[in-house]
């Protein structure tokens, strides 16, 4: 089997920052100096959601929390 094959999943962003949550909270433990191979495809997927949550979120909700 390949590991080159990508998979594409579309939700709605409310399940979007649950997901991107309990993934967050599944890692947070690790290190950050030397995660494993696992932690580390996980927190590229965290970064993933986040990116596809900011790039979706209302524009009135981006002016919120600007700084």
């Amino acid at each position: 089997m390949s590991c080159n094959i990508d998979v594409d999943v579309k939700v709605n962003i409310h399940i979007a920052a649950i997901v991107r949550e309990a993934l967050f909270l599944y890692t947070k433990q690790d290190s950050y100096e030397f995660p494993g191979q696992r932690t580390v495809a996980i927190r590229s997927m965290i970064l993933a959601l986040d990116e596809a949550i900011e790039a979706n979120l209302p524009e009135e909700h981006q002016d919120e929390h600007r700084v």
